[in-house]
């Protein structure tokens, strides 16, 4: 089954203004999407209308295979959301936060109070629990906002910069529980950033938005087919020739492009047949904020 489906989602005001052009994707379920572009692109109202806060002005989606438009109760009870600011009661304190938001879902009171205590320790607030919110830092208001979305254990989650404002090691905190209940639980997960290298460490998909456009969606190897970027390898050696179509970069420094691995090793043992010696063979590849430009720019020229 898949987690989120979009359907040419469009989304407009007044009949002139886009938000959302023709959005369309499909993320399996359990995997973590990375949703990419700038302020205004178009990612929040995604987002609202795959929740069912709003309606698209064309198209349809499916959470879990439930209808965005005829099944959005469902779907609110299966799904957690974390904005970017903080969602909580500041004068109540972290747990009372979590009794309540938990009560809304029909869980039990004892039940509540097991998962709360749960994850307040796994997200180092356990020994702040009985202060108010208003006590926090931006940083623990946010890991509230976090444990108030998965107080129901949503098989989905929309989360909106998790890791903005908080320390390396709180944030290196959040990135593992994100990754082991996408891995262990099979929750899917869209995660809207403007982190282009924290979304690289944690997603398996990335949707590339802009203007309210889709300019690319995929893994990370299925966006550099489409654009057909080609992989390089460096090679540190001596008495390499330039005729295998390896061009010398500097001394003793080598570049190559690949279609494959196959033809790394097929490379490499042209370079020895020919009497050549190989020090060191590295993969040159394509960062994904490089990659996420160039779809800008290919749009651009479009």
């Amino acid at each position: 089954m898949n987690g989120i489906e979009a359907e040419h989602l469009t989304k407009s005001y007044d009949g002139k203004y886009n938000a959302l052009n023709d959005i369309s994707f499909v993320l399996p379920e359990g995997e973590i999407m990375g949703f990419l572009g700038p302020n205004g692109s178009g990612k929040t109202t995604t987002v609202r209308i795959l929740n069912g806060i709003l309606k698209p002005s064309l198209g349809n989606g499916k959470i879990l295979g439930l209808d965005i438009l005829k099944e959005s109760l469902e779907i609110h009870k299966i799904c957690g959301v974390m904005t970017e600011s903080a969602a909580c009661y500041e004068n109540l304190t972290a747990l009372e936060n979590l009794m309540f938001f938990g009560s809304m879902y029909g869980i039990k009171e004892s039940i509540i109070k097991e998962r709360s205590i749960k994850l307040l320790k796994r997200l180092e607030l356990y020994e702040n629990m009985s202060k108010k919110v208003k006590e926090y830092s931006t940083g623990m208001k946010k890991r509230v906002s976090l444990a108030i979305a998965l107080i129901h254990e949503p098989k989905v989650l929309f989360l909106d910069e998790p890791t903005s404002g908080l320390d390396p090691e709180n944030a290196s905190n959040v990135t593992k529980l994100i990754k082991e209940l996408s891995k262990e639980n099979k929750v899917t997960v869209l995660l809207c950033t403007h982190q282009l290298k924290y979304a690289e460490e944690i997603c398996n998909f990335y949707g590339f938005v802009n203007k309210g456009k889709m300019l690319g969606y995929g893994t990370f190897e299925e966006l550099t087919k489409k654009l057909n970027y080609k992989n390089n390898i460096i090679i540190k050696g001596k008495d390499i020739h330039e005729e295998l179509g390896i061009i010398q970069i500097a001394s003793g420094i080598y570049k190559k492009v690949v279609n494959s691995d196959e033809e790394i090793s097929e490379v490499i043992y042209g370079i020895l047949n020919k009497g050549g010696k190989i020090y060191e063979v590295q993969r040159e590849k394509i960062s994904l904020e490089e990659l996420y430009f160039n779809y800008v720019r290919s749009e651009k020229n479009e």
